[in-house]
C-alpha cells in the first residue's frame, strides 16, 4: 500500500495566521512570565509546545504516509481560515516546498517521536494538550515555508536520519 501524498502549499493567508498564531502565543508567555515576577518559565508548558511543534514539523517534511497526509489537511485548514481573515488577494500560493531529504531511518525516528508525543498527550491535562495541539497545528503549516523546510533539512533531518539508521540496520 502506497501512502504517498501531494505536498501540500501554503497560502499567504496560511502562513499569516501561522505567523500571527505563533507570535500572539509567544507574546502571550512573556507577558505572562513578567506578570509573575521574572520567575524561571513553566518548562512542561514549554517542552509540550515546542514538541507539538517539532512534530508538526517533522510531519509537513514527510513524504508520504498518515503524517504526511494530516500536515496536507492541516495546511488546507490553515488556507482557508487564513485567505477568509485576510481577504482579497491572500489566496496566492507559496512556492512549493522542496523534499527535505528524510529516509528510512529518519521515519523510523519520526515514528518513536510519534510515540513519545503520545505518551506525553495521555500524560497531560486539557491545557497541555491544547498547547501540543496548537503547536502541532503551527508547526505542520510552517513547515510548508520554503525557508522553514530548507534550515530544517540542513539542522533536523540528518538529526533525525543518523538516530533512525542504526535500528534499521541488521
Amino acid at each position: 500500500m502506497n501512502l504517498a501524498v501531494t505536498p501540500g502549499q501554503l497560502s499567504i493567508g496560511g502562513l499569516a495566521v501561522s505567523l500571527g498564531t505563533l507570535l500572539f502565543v509567544s507574546i502571550r508567555t512573556v507577558l505572562r512570565w513578567r506578570r509573575e515576577g521574572f520567575h524561571p518559565p513553566d518548562w512542561a508548558s514549554l517542552l509540550v509546545f515546542t514538541s507539538g511543534l517539532l512534530m508538526g514539523l517533522v510531519s509537513a517534511l514527510c513524504a508520504g504516509g498518515l503524517l504526511a497526509l494530516a500536515a496536507h489537511n492541516v495546511a488546507k485548514a490553515t488556507n482557508k481560515v487564513g485567505n477568509t481573515v485576510t481577504g482579497h488577494g491572500s489566496e496566492h500560493l507559496l512556492a512549493p516546498a522542496q523534499p527535505a531529504g528524510l529516509q528510512a531511518g529518519g521515519g523510523f525516528a519520526v515514528f518513536l517521536l510519534l510515540l513519545v508525543l503520545v505518551v506525553l498527550w495521555r500524560c497531560s491535562d486539557s491545557a497541555l494538550r491544547r498547547r501540543i495541539a496548537l503547536g502541532g497545528v503551527i508547526g505542520s503549516s510552517l513547515g510548508l515555508a520554503g525557508g522553514v523546510v530548507g534550515a530544517a533539512s540542513v539542522t533536523v533531518i540528518p538529526w533525525l536520519n543518523a538516530i533512525g539508521a542504526p535500528y534499521l540496520q541488521s
